[in-house]
């Protein structure tokens, strides 16, 4: 064959070579592009799906108030890892030296947190929403805790305060100037008391 021949025939079959590869990835792209595509509805149906909140949402237990901790918010953390995922609205000094910070991250309710040199010391809640494992909560008649099997109860002034056995360095109290000296003191409460303040600190046995 001559040559000129022979190089077409080169020709021919490099550009039916690259002609069948094309289709190839050409089927391939649409099979990804497809793909793509669900993947991208996915994630937009999911984002679509997240309610919109002034601050940060915890998933699973993060209202659950359990021995030094309510939700992710443990005592005795240093206080970056902490304010990295709650919303801060207000920041004081209390006494020795304390930094009180009101902040927004569980669930939509605000606690209060107690940090001394950088550490979490107290976690204070005054608001309905964080709750123990059996369901205590602010605003639950006093009884609940007071009348427990395991419960200790104290008078601080007009207010009552119980721990529970099971709970070690969780207290509940009538009033929250009861647990806080930098609590507002409250008039009075009226029967049938009701728990105010939940304070969470270090368990001390």
């Amino acid at each position: 064959m001559p040559a000129t021949g022979i190089a077409w025939a080169v020709l021919l079959v490099a550009a039916a070579a690259c002609d069948g590869g094309t289709k190839e990835v050409t089927k391939d792209s649409s099979s990804t592009g497809t793909g793509q595509k669900a993947s991208q509805s996915s994630t937009e149906a999911t984002a679509a799906a997240r309610p919109i909140d002034e601050g940060p949402i915890m998933d699973g237990d993060h209202s659950i108030i359990r021995q030094e901790a309510v939700g992710p918010l443990r005592i005795g953390e240093w206080r970056r890892p902490v304010m990295s995922f709650v919303y801060a609205i207000s920041a004081r000094a209390g006494r020795d030296s304390e930094d009180i910070i009101v902040v927004r991250g569980i669930g939509k309710d605000t606690v209060t947190l107690t940090f001394q040199n950088d550490t979490l010391r107290k976690v204070f809640v005054t608001h309905a929403g964080p709750h123990t494992a059996s369901g205590v909560a602010v605003g639950m008649p006093f009884a609940t805790v007071a009348g427990d099997s395991g419960a200790t109860t104290v008078k601080r002034g007009t207010a009552k305060v119980t721990t529970l056995s099971r709970l070690c360095g969780v207290a509940f109290a009538t009033d929250s100037v009861a647990l806080s000296p930098d609590s507002i003191a409250r008039k009075p409460v009226r029967q049938p008391e009701t728990i105010q303040a939940i304070s969470v600190g270090y368990c001390k046995r």
